[in-house]
């Protein structure tokens, strides 16, 4: 749990720290190749294939010198295919477990703090930024020691063949030196907010998806054209900014680069303050050390913006990470079985807050025993679903107790709690597949004759049996080609499939006719065992549970068997009266 807490973006990248160091080591073998490559060319010219020079048609001489030139150019050429697959393997592993640990955090932080960071936001970092940031460490690995070393490599070794030509050398490099200082200052808080213009225009285009028939039962297409286009336009013109401000780099460094080339040919031809004649050879190593100063400062320019994108990724990763999760695990492990009839469920004086003045949930009280089925009911936002996040320990109560079979509810761990149930939510949700790989989602090794019977009691078989391929039958994404009552049977049909003790149903019926969830209902109620949490807006369906508890803006106003809560409940007669009025 501590390692968890810890996670940073870079967090992943310290099991492949020797890799991340051996790339660099292996550039500097390489760029020492390149670096000696001029003086041995100057060699052949000025000592070979000059008349004054000291081995003037000496064959062997130049053969030698062509051969050592060659296994230069094979060992810097190894050193740099090893480099390319050391750097492209780390990142890639890099990327893979930065992603997991992402993915983690989604799944450990309660859906309140995602919703509060921006779930568009967090699919953009598991997306976008992890990629942002493998490619920056990829570059660092490739670039980082390479460009810098070769760049003064370039400019001692223009000192060594000639004093006057190497300042032409560093004047050159210290004009396109300054103009990467001034990209590599203003790019960073640009990338961050090109990001964050990323993630406006992601959710804008996410809202309208889902919301597409809302929006097109109100007409509001245009508004919503006109939406998604402010905040393109807004993300084209940073992109635009981004991009114009790294465009002044190629063509300031090769201008500066090819002035200095123009005043060493001028050094050679007329000499220089001390009339100093350079010779062919030492010209054809200046030019060479100022093309691959170029070369590197060009790269580096390419570094510079892969890391001004990687550490502004960088920093929303690691904000991201860094929430505590409201949730924690506890210690016990297993908890203990309990009786027919035993308390599984009891809440003392339970109340919940999320952070404003008032409570959402208020002083709530009650006990659940095992095999026994709770109704709850009661008006719009009077926390039905709330009191349910509390069972589910999706949210901590702020003050009060939550007991789970005789524990604070605190103390166990939150797999041993969800592992007992199989919960329907209000919202049907199913994944794209087939309708068995999503009834079979809490038990993949169920038997035929275990899919069948929640199948029936489930009422799903109803239209499943009416596909050629059964069960084999086509899920599109959010269940797009099954209606809302078929939706929910295949969702009841997963809970009881899943064969767990507790089955909890919110306001999963609602989508049914009032005969198909009363055999719903009565086919759950004949499973042996079963403790049952029904939570509706109709009194009808919980009518018949063992308790029945009524919540009236966060507060418990009633407890007890329908008949007792007709006779003392006002909230409840009310509900029910009004109900049984409109049948």
């Amino acid at each position: 749990m501590e390692a968890a807490k810890k996670m940073t973006a870079l967090g992943p990248l310290k099991k492949y720290r020797f890799k991340v160091f051996l790339a660099p080591l292996l550039k500097i073998i390489e760029c020492i190749c390149e670096l000696l490559v001029p003086f041995l060319v100057k060699a052949i010219i000025d000592n070979g294939l000059s008349e004054n020079g000291s081995h003037y048609h000496d064959q062997n001489y130049i053969v030698y010198l062509c051969l050592a030139i060659f296994a230069l150019a094979l060992l810097g050429f190894s050193c740099t295919m090893v480099t390319q697959y050391v750097a492209s393997k780390t990142t890639t592993d890099f990327s893979y477990d930065l992603k997991k640990n992402l993915y983690h955090q989604i799944n450990r932080v309660s859906g309140q703090q995602l919703d509060s960071f921006g779930k568009n936001k967090a699919l953009n970092l598991v997306n976008n930024d992890a990629f942002s940031l493998q490619n920056g460490v990829h570059m660092f690995m490739r670039l980082l020691v390479r460009a810098p070393f070769l760049v003064v490599g370039s400019v001692v070794a223009s000192f060594l063949v000639n004093w006057i030509a190497g300042f032409i050398v560093l004047g050159s490099l210290l004009l396109c030196a300054i103009v990467i200082a001034v990209v590599v200052i203003s790019t960073p808080k640009q990338y961050t907010k090109l990001q964050n213009e990323l993630d406006k225009l992601s959710s804008s285009g996410d809202d309208a998806i889902s919301g597409a028939r809302v929006i097109r039962a109100f007409n509001k297409q245009e508004k919503e054209n006109e939406d998604f286009q402010k905040e393109s336009e807004s993300y084209r013109k940073q992109a635009l900014l981004l991009s114009r401000i790294n465009a002044c780099i190629n063509p300031l460094t090769f201008a500066f680069v090819n002035l200095g080339i123009v005043a060493v040919l001028y050094l050679g031809q007329y000499g220089g303050p001390a009339n100093q004649i350079i010779t062919v050879g030492a010209i054809v190593a200046l030019i060479s050390y100022l093309t691959q100063s170029l070369t590197a400062l060009i790269q580096f320019t390419r570094l510079v913006t892969s890391l001004s994108k990687a550490y502004a990724s960088k920093k929303r990763i690691d904000a991201f990470l860094a929430i505590e999760p409201d949730i924690y695990d506890g210690a016990l492990e297993v908890e203990p079985e309990i009786k027919k009839g035993e308390t599984l469920y009891e809440l003392k004086d339970a109340s919940l807050s999320f952070g404003g003045e008032a409570n959402v949930l208020d002083g709530i009280s009650f006990k659940l025993a095992k095999g026994e089925s709770l109704g709850i009911i009661g008006g719009t936002g009077s926390g039905k679903s709330t009191l349910l996040s509390l069972l589910l320990r999706y949210n901590d109560v702020t003050s009060g107790e939550v007991i789970y079979k005789g524990h604070n509810i605190k103390d166990s761990k939150l797999s041993s709690i969800r592992g007992d149930i199989a919960f329907v939510s209000q919202k049907p949700q199913l994944f794209k597949g087939t309708i068995r790989s999503n009834i079979t989602l809490g038990n993949p090794n169920a038997t035929e004759e275990e899919i069948e019977k929640a199948l029936s009691d489930s009422l799903a078989k109803e239209f499943v049996s009416h596909y050629e391929d059964y069960i084999d039958h086509e899920v599109e994404e959010n269940g797009a080609n099954f209606s809302g009552g078929q939706k929910q049977r295949i969702l009841i049909c997963r809970a009881l499939l899943s064969n767990r003790p507790l089955l909890i149903l919110d306001d999963s019926t609602s989508a049914l006719d009032y005969k198909s969830d009363l055999l719903v209902r009565r086919a759950i109620k004949a499973r042996e065992g079963l403790t049952t949490i029904l939570v509706s807006q109709r009194a009808t369906s919980i009518k018949d549970c063992d308790d029945i508890l009524v919540l009236d803006e966060g507060k418990l106003v009633g407890e007890g068997k329908h008949e007792e809560l007709l006779a003392r409940c006002p909230v409840y007669k009310e509900i029910y009266e009004a109900q049984v009025s409109q049948e």
